[in-house]
């Protein structure tokens, strides 16, 4: 195995012998994702995991009546694929459970679809829960374990740790207007004490979550689309949200939390050339030339960027505004503006690219302000309502989508773009619901979340290697699935409403570490201030760096990014508890498993008083001894693993930061 040393600041790469590093997964976690695995209907004769009302009937009076086929294969040698299917030959109703079970970790996933392969309507199809279980917890109870969603402020993906009271009403969970982590995260993690499963929900909508411990000890879990009532015509078919479940072991949470990331880190999150994509290093361009054009600023700034060691030349709505009118107004317009780039946006793709960084842009496919060119030229494309300040576009139809597609894919061409910033800044709940009729409530929204991910997949397709920039309003919709194709580049609009603020970004890196192991945000600072430690993740916007003055400190930014962010890779894990005192201490540690190494980056806030904190390092090897290099100490130093767990940390200046960096050492003696 790699064993990674730190030796006078260099990270020195070796092999080494020392197997209990290796990958940490509890032979428990297998077998109780394998025995809940074969005792439902996903690989066993047990009750399948979900359910649904067909014809006003409960699927589990009749699902077990009907005709089933089940197969298996192999997709590589972590994952297989089991798929059983239903058929109802009197109404023409297939019902569709394709899952995964992973083998390197343990973890399942599945998709329901529903297809109506008969001549006629069928039934009405409600209450489709793509996840109904129950668990048998006896006197264990249960803590949840969740997130708030995106709020714009430091409150955002804050963590809540909710016991369950036996008996009590059903704790139920839906996020806002139709954005899958407005309001709430669509991630949960139960908590037995003894073990624990972390649900995912992989759905970009307006998906809802209930969970009910009863006076004896079951629980019962149930998440899908909040609201489905509809037939299905002819040969239509809808799929329903994804269901991720991670089985942990042990009494400490945070190991279902550091097991999920692992998994969407290997097996959803985007990669380029089989490696994960971190979130970029960042940097954009305001000037504007005195004629009123952008090109030549823009193209003067692609030079500085690429010699400081930018990744990614970020193009946003504003100032740039590449499209006619501006933000929001011209939300719609996505047509050139030549008073401002009269050659289009070619030569400033052309140079991005031949500087070797990647070209980001941004968009808002999915709203039509009134009066733009899409309205204009299609107004059988936009959903419109009275009072609503701003539109709908149709993505639920595919004549439209097709249309907008292509539209979008000319700019992806011309500009070769690397990222496709997407933007959303309203909520689609109300236009979907007022489009559905009696019988089809909840389709529309099926559709418009269908299509974006078939819109995704085809601009990737034409364009192997584009990247969506997920972005709802900052971090809006923060699925599962959304993950599948891109990454948050600015996961929350807080900085739109107040800018530096430093405690917030601490807490929205912590929070979302927990559940998103890659996202960005705006960083006002260099390297090594507060602020930019504060806002680091393992790529940002850096909102300085073009100033002739700040080229050294850009280099010693970027320089960090690449230092820590492989360590991003690994588990996370919170130091200090979560809150927004000024007067406190903060930090997180990332920890690799399979190498034992990582570091930990510590906060004294500007109100604090107290220059010295112990702090407990997570995941020590207690007998093992370690490399450790506290900054500010001009040597490393030497500590056996069960020290770490009482390690003094000094921070003279209020506000500051310390950074930790460890390495497993192969004996006493390298100290």
């Amino acid at each position: 195995m790699d064993l990674v040393r730190l030796r006078d600041g260099e990270r020195i790469t070796e092999m080494g012998s020392d197997t209990r590093l290796r990958n940490d997964v509890h032979p428990a976690e297998m077998r109780a994702k394998a025995d809940w695995i074969t005792g439902t209907a996903i690989k066993g004769s047990g009750e399948p995991p979900f359910s649904f009302v067909y014809g006003g009937r409960v699927s589990s009076e009749f699902l077990g009546s009907l005709r089933r086929e089940s197969e298996s294969r192999t997709l590589d040698a972590e994952r297989t694929e089991l798929t059983s299917v239903w058929r109802d030959d009197r109404t023409g109703l297939e019902v569709r459970c394709t899952a995964t079970e992973y083998h390197d970790l343990p973890a399942v996933e599945w998709l329901l679809t529903f297809t109506n392969t008969g001549t006629q309507d069928t039934p009405i199809i409600s209450d489709i829960r793509a996840l109904d279980m129950a668990l048998k917890l006896g006197t264990k109870g249960c803590v949840l374990h969740r997130s708030l969603g995106d709020s714009n402020s430091a409150q955002s993906f804050a963590p809540v740790d909710e016991p369950l009271v036996p008996g009590a009403a059903e704790r139920v969970f839906a996020p806002k207007g139709g954005r899958s982590s407005d309001g709430h995260m669509p991630y949960f993690n139960m908590d037995w004490k003894t073990g624990g499963i972390v649900l995912a929900i992989g759905w970009s909508g307006q998906w809802e979550a209930g969970f009910h411990l009863t006076s004896t000890g079951d629980m019962r879990v149930r998440a899908g689309q909040q609201t489905t009532h509809f037939l299905l015509h002819p040969g239509e078919s809808v799929r329903c949200p994804r269901i991720v479940l991670v089985f942990w072991d042990g009494d400490d949470h945070l190991r279902g939390n550091n097991l999920f990331r692992r998994l969407a880190i290997k097996h959803y999150y985007p990669r380029r050339d089989g490696k994960p994509v971190f979130p970029p290093i960042c940097c954009s361009v305001a000037t504007v030339a005195a004629d009123g054009t952008y090109e030549k600023p823009h193209l003067d700034a692609v030079g500085p960027m690429a010699e400081r060691g930018i990744e990614v030349f970020w193009s946003d709505m504003d100032p740039q505004q590449w499209y006619p009118i501006g933000f929001p107004e011209g939300t719609g317009n996505w047509e050139i503006d030549r008073a401002k780039y009269p050659n289009g946006l070619k030569p400033i793709g052309d140079a991005v690219r031949a500087a070797g960084m990647g070209y980001l842009l941004w968009f808002e496919p999915e709203r039509v302000h009134p009066g733009t060119m899409v309205e204009r030229e299609h107004p059988e494309w936009v959903m419109k309502a009275e009072g609503e300040w701003s539109q709908l576009f149709c993505m639920h139809d595919p004549v439209a989508r097709a249309w907008l597609t292509d539209l979008i894919d000319r700019f992806v061409t011309e500009a070769q773009l690397a990222w496709l910033r997407w933007d959303f800044n309203i909520e689609p709940l109300t236009f979907w619901q007022r489009n559905d009729t009696p019988d089809r409530v909840g389709i529309t929204e099926i559709r418009h979340i269908e299509g974006l991910y078939a819109m995704w997949e085809e601009l990737e397709r034409r364009h192997p290697g584009l990247l969506i920039d997920n972005c709802s309003s900052g971090g809006r919709r923060l699925d599962i699935e959304a993950a599948r194709y891109g990454l948050p580049l600015w996961h929350s609009d807080m900085h739109c409403v107040e800018q530096n603020v430093s405690t917030g970004d601490q807490l929205q890196n912590a929070g979302l570490n927990r559940w998103v192991p890659f996202h960005g945000c705006a960083n006002f600072g260099l390297e090594p201030s507060y602020a930019f430690r504060s806002a680091m993740t393992a790529g940002n916007i850096l909102i300085s760096g073009l100033a002739p003055g700040e080229k050294e400190a850009v280099k010693r930014s970027v320089a960090r990014y690449h230092e820590l962010r492989p360590y991003m890779l690994g588990d996370f894990y919170p130091l200090f508890p979560h809150t927004d005192n000024d007067d406190a201490w903060f930090g997180y540690q990332f920890h690799r498993p399979e190498t034992g190494d990582g570091f930990a980056m510590v906060f004294r806030r500007p109100k604090s008083e107290e220059g010295t904190k112990t702090v407990c390092l997570r995941a020590m090897e207690r007998d093992l001894w370690y490399h450790v290099r506290i900054e500010g100490s001009s040597n490393c130093q030497h500590f056996i693993g069960w020290q770490l767990e009482d390690l003094s940390v000094n921070i003279t200046e209020c506000p500051g930061t310390s950074l930790i960096r460890y390495a497993p050492a192969e004996s006493e003696s390298e100290g």
